[in-house]
């Protein structure tokens, strides 16, 4: 949260479809009974895809900006056969896109519709401060690079009020199009399937835990047909999309639900779509308590901490918008103006009666401090003189013991290199002499010179040799600085192996 992080001490997403809450607070978002207005909360809601009129429109570049608005509504209510006797809100954003004209992607919603879903919202919250279209909250996605953007993907998302299939291209908004198989539906076009009222719990008990593969066979043979259904529409959508758009190649369908992912679906986009799919479970980097949160609530999460860096980027459809802060208000701005009017109208004569007075006191505070300074000054002078007289005695019996000192500190490492580091040579020929004994190795000549040791060795197996010498070389690391033997050769006449072993002590 960069800007925002000051204002604002945590997130509120709001389904109100579901009727569903989640507050993010210190990277975690726990679920809310109900809602609560908190000045230091930012509040943050979605449209479903299934509520609004998302249409591309052109019109030309020689249109001044600020009337781009009403040539869109006009292009609208034209082109999109919107009612006259409705009233819209429309909100609209620019694309890239071939052609002379500009391109801008349309969102429209009625207002009595937006009444319909939001009036209970704002009796209990007194602003709402985002309100995104859902199809637009998969851009976080690819804000913090949770998928690679440049590709096109296929976004399947079931929920209780609505099914959406939505593209993106290079991790930009491309089409969406809800189709006719909420969850809710799901359940019914079921029964319709089934030939029964089948009991709703245990229906999406079942379709959450196991999902198309479940081990019900009853179930599994009508979801099965359910599902063979759905991917029928979907395709026509793909279809549709890559003729529409002019897609080549989607690269990758990720399908999901509020209820979390659905096992055995990837096979139906594969089998039917011609695509690789995955479940749309992402790691947003968010602790939550429960083993899954519908994405949506996520993705509003991220969406409100990228709209408080770059507001201008985004469609924002909420008409219970906070107040700006005091000093951006029309009003605020009016009231401070006066005052810096005031302030400046009386500075000039104030600045020269409150220096007046504090050059007064200053003057008053310094002779006091005068006086005790030059106390303070004859007290040290005194204290001073007598410390001088000091310190030159000191220095004096100072390099008398520092003579007495060296001389001692001489004799002591002296004394400490004979007692410590001296090795007495008959120690060092004891402890050779028993590790020969160790490995049946005996010698005819041990010499030393400056401790640098020459040993003869003899033995009925050059092994035993070998093996002394790996020894020595493990257990007197710390003590030697090198070891080496003349090659090793056997004496013909007695069968026996010798060579020269030469350590060199540290």
């Amino acid at each position: 949260m960069k800007n925002g992080v000051r204002r604002f001490q945590s997130i509120v997403s709001i389904d109100e479809y579901n009727e569903r809450y989640y507050r993010y607070e210190d990277g975690e978002l726990k679920g809310l009974s109900k809602l609560q207005f908190k000045k230091r909360n930012y509040y943050t809601s979605f449209i479903a895809n299934k509520d609004l009129i998302i249409a591309p429109v052109s019109i030309s570049r020689n249109i001044e900006d600020e009337d781009i608005a009403g040539a869109l509504e006009d292009k609208a209510y034209d082109e999109l056969g919107l009612d006259p006797a409705v009233d819209y809100i429309i909100h609209y954003q620019e694309t890239l896109g071939e052609g002379e004209g500009r391109n801008f992607q349309l969102f429209i919603l009625e207002k009595e519709r937006y009444t319909e879903l939001f009036s209970s919202l704002r009796q209990s919250l007194r602003y709402v401060d985002l309100i995104l279209p859902a199809p637009l909250l998969y851009r976080a996605l690819y804000d913090y690079e949770l998928i690679e953007s440049r590709k096109v993907h296929c976004f399947l998302y079931f929920t209780n009020y609505d099914a959406t299939v939505t593209f993106y291209r290079n991790g930009s908004y491309l089409y969406s199009k809800s189709i006719n198989y909420s969850l809710m539906q799901l359940y019914d076009r079921y029964c319709e399937i089934a030939g029964k009222t089948v009991d709703e719990k245990q229906f999406f008990r079942i379709f959450q835990k196991e999902g198309v593969k479940t081990t019900h066979l009853e179930f599994q043979q009508n979801l099965i047909k359910l599902f063979n259904e759905i991917f029928i529409t979907i395709n026509d959508v793909v279809i549709y999309t890559k003729r529409a758009y002019k897609v080549d190649v989607i690269d990758q369908m990720y399908i999901g639900s509020e209820l979390g992912p659905i096992s055995g679906a990837d096979e139906y986009a594969q089998n039917y779509l011609g695509l690789y799919s995955s479940s749309m479970f992402f790691d947003f980097g968010i602790k939550s308590e429960e083993w899954y949160v519908d994405q949506l609530h996520y993705m509003m999460v991220l969406s409100a901490q990228k709209y408080w860096e770059e507001p201008e980027t985004f469609i924002n459809f909420t008409r219970y918008p906070r107040p700006p802060a005091f000093p951006k208000r029309a009003s605020g701005q009016f009231i401070l103006a006066l005052l810096a009017a005031i302030l400046i109208a009386s500075s000039y004569p104030l600045y020269f009666l409150v220096s007046s007075y504090l050059l007064d006191l200053n003057n008053l505070r310094l002779k006091k401090q005068e006086r005790a300074l030059t106390a303070e000054v004859r007290k040290y002078k005194s204290i001073l003189g007598k410390k001088r007289s000091e310190i030159k005695k000191l220095k004096a019996e100072i390099s008398k013991l520092k003579k007495i000192y060296t001389s001692k500190e001489k004799t002591l490492q002296s004394v400490y290199e004979k007692k410590v580091n001296y090795r007495l040579k008959s120690n060092q020929f004891a402890l050779f002499a028993k590790d020969l004994a160790r490995f049946n190795v005996k010698s005819d000549r041990f010499r030393n010179l400056d401790n640098l040791y020459s040993i003869s060795l003899i033995s009925p197996s050059d092994r035993n040799i070998t093996s002394l010498v790996k020894y020595i070389t493990k257990n007197y690391k710390n003590e030697i600085s090198g070891i080496d033997i003349d090659r090793i050769v056997k004496d013909e006449n007695n069968s026996m192996y010798r060579g020269t072993l030469k350590v060199n002590i540290k």
